[in-house]
């Protein structure tokens, strides 16, 4: 999955926070330009950063454990995504993958796109 290794280039770059605490700090700061949230994070962390994010596009894929593994560390909830052309690029290989996912019936979550209809 290419979004994956998009998070991998984030990480490496110094571009990507992760985990809980990081996240809300960077939300906080401004500095945040895309949450992805694991899909089986808990539903405290799920509504903690519905709320918190705000403006920023908000991304629910992927497991814990691949997004840990993604970014060379174990398992996490949340990651963020510091930079813009980085985080649309992440977006656009997510929404791919999601696009190419419902044409094999596999089960999605939402579109990064889609996320937010509170507008």
């Amino acid at each position: 999955m290419k979004f994956l290794s998009l998070l991998g280039f984030a990480q490496a770059s110094g571009n990507l926070v992760s985990g809980y605490n990081g996240c809300l700090a960077a939300l906080r700061r401004g500095q945040a330009r895309l949450v992805v949230l694991a899909t089986d994070a808990s539903g405290g962390t799920k509504k903690t950063f519905d709320r918190a994010a705000k403006e920023v596009p908000l991304l629910q894929i992927g497991t814990k454990e691949q997004l840990g593994a993604a970014i060379g560390k174990p398992a996490r909830a949340v990651v963020c995504v510091m930079e813009t052309g980085m985080a649309q690029a992440i977006v656009k290989a997510a929404n791919t993958w999601i696009t190419e996912a419902e044409g094999t019936n596999g089960r999605v979550e939402q579109r990064a796109d889609q996320a937010r209809g509170d507008g």
